[in-house]
């Protein structure tokens, strides 16, 4: 009866593709830091997909900008922080992605993010974004579930 359970409890397990957010907003390699920047600050985003040629490059977030950010004033003393973003690309900053299919557990995704020390994952379908799951999104599933 345990095996039927478990059985069972694989084929309702949710996954990634049931608890990402969908909604995305991307940057490409040659934009800047300032429009990473801005769009943060204006619609409270703190993860960004990095696409070159529709494809996944990278990841920038919040915690990466802040950084190269004071990199750049430190580098930069005399020009202001918009100046100095203003200067800086996408690409020069962004880490790499850890990409997972729609398909890959909750648990899966859960026990990468730990593993890796990851604040999101981007999640993919047939080579193509689709959506992003973040720290807090498994929080909020694991408090739900």
């Amino acid at each position: 009866m345990a095996a039927n359970a478990s059985v069972m409890d694989s084929k309702t397990q949710k996954t990634v593709g049931d608890i990402m957010t969908s909604d995305l907003v991307t940057l490409k390699l040659n934009d800047t830091l300032r429009l990473a920047d801005d769009i943060m600050n204006l619609a409270n985003i703190r993860h960004f997909p990095v696409l070159e040629n529709g494809r996944v490059a990278g990841l920038i977030n919040q915690s990466d900008l802040l950084h190269a950010s004071m990199r750049s004033l430190v580098e930069h003393r005399k020009d202001s922080l918009r100046e100095t973003l203003g200067a800086v690309a996408v690409k020069d900053v962004m880490i790499p992605a850890t990409v997972v299919a729609t398909s890959t557990s909750v648990r899966d995704a859960a026990r990468i993010m730990v593993e890796k020390n990851l604040e999101c994952l981007l999640i993919v379908d047939g080579g193509q974004l689709v959506g992003l799951v973040t720290r807090t999104d498994m929080l909020r599933e694991l408090a739900n579930g």
